[in-house]
């Protein structure tokens, strides 16, 4: 019975969360500061996907500047799924998933093969406004 009981407890508190953290189709757009705080990407939409390029930093070569990182995101229920990521330092390519936490922090995470296996990272925006850099 007590078994049942903290089942339903965490079925409870597991909607809760999801009721909590419903986002809205594009509030990925903006600009966002890498974990490492040395690169910025501007997060756009182009049609009905989303798309990242490299704005400002480290990395910000004459190859590198306004290369596209994020490519073919589509939104799904607050996840945005189906997309890629282009490691900039490795120069790979990645599955990848992003997750919106509150209005200011992405949870990136970039996979080979399956997500399990995969690394997190967290951005945080830096403005939700494009401006010409």
């Amino acid at each position: 019975m007590k078994k049942i009981f903290y089942i339903t407890i965490i079925f409870i508190l597991n909607m809760f969360s999801v009721f909590a953290q419903k986002q809205t189709p594009g509030n990925i757009v903006g600009i966002w500061l890498s974990e490492d705080k040395n690169v910025e990407i501007e997060i756009y939409k182009a049609g009905p996907q989303y798309y990242g390029k490299q704005v400002w930093g480290q990395y910000t070569r004459r190859d590198l500047k306004n290369h596209i990182i994020l490519t073919n995101f589509d939104y799904d229920g607050g996840v945005y799924v189906g997309g890629t990521f282009f490691d900039y330092e490795s120069g790979k390519k990645y599955k990848s998933i992003i997750k919106v936490q509150g209005s200011d922090v992405l949870k990136v995470r970039n996979y080979t093969v399956v997500s399990l296996f995969g690394k997190t990272t967290t951005w945080t925006r830096v403005t939700n406004e494009l401006l010409p850099r």
